[in-house]
């Protein structure tokens, strides 16, 4: 009997360690050092210099120049990525997971193992938000998204610099309202394209 309630309370601290980390991504991304965020961010007031910490930045206007902010109020599917991956010059074809549920792979330089975004198409904005909170809440601390409209979109876990970067320099942070997983929450970074 006290075999059984160590390896319970074993299985308890190893579920509850990895709350605390996340889920491992198990996922290179792409070389995106050539983004530089002190060009791309400025402080809630919008000045520049702004640090890479929670709460301390938002995308600055550089970042987005020329592209469309307009806040989604049709319904999207993945179509509608697919073709806004085409305007940033990126053939990107979706994988059906199933009707609601897509995967854009990201060359990463590992053919067996590329970058992965999950697209989910929800009923509407607010399942979308739900859909994308809840997603990093479930994978931990790293794990980001972005949400556009009924679209949710999950990338794999990163620091929070290289997060950024991968979402400026492919214009996610532009296209849908960008999300990173904290500890214990998930923070909406302002500027860029923003939904609520």
């Amino acid at each position: 009997m006290l075999v059984k309630v160590v390896r319970g309370a074993l299985a308890s601290l190893a579920v509850a360690s990895a709350a605390c980390v996340g889920l491992p991504a198990e996922v290179e991304y792409p070389d995106v050092s050539e983004v530089d965020l002190g060009q791309m961010l400025v402080t809630p007031e919008g000045d520049p210099g702004a640090d890479v910490t929670l709460s301390e930045f938002k995308i600055g206007p550089k970042a987005c120049e020329g592209l469309d902010l307009t806040v989604a109020t049709e319904k999207l599917d993945h179509q509608d990525l697919t073709r806004f991956f085409a305007a940033q010059g990126l053939e990107l074809l979706p994988k059906k997971a199933r009707s609601d549920l897509y995967w854009y792979e990201f060359a990463n330089g590992n053919e067996r193992n590329p970058l992965r975004l999950r697209l989910a198409i929800l009923k509407n904005r607010h399942a979308a938000a739900k859909d994308l909170h809840d997603s990093l809440l479930q994978h931990g601390p790293g794990w980001w998204g972005v949400r556009r409209g009924n679209l949710a979109v999950l990338g794999p876990k990163a620091s929070l610099s290289e997060a950024l970067q991968f979402a400026i320099k492919y214009k996610l942070a532009c296209w849908g309202t960008f999300t990173y997983a904290g500890v214990d929450d998930a923070y909406v970074v302002a500027g860029g394209y923003s939904e609520f």
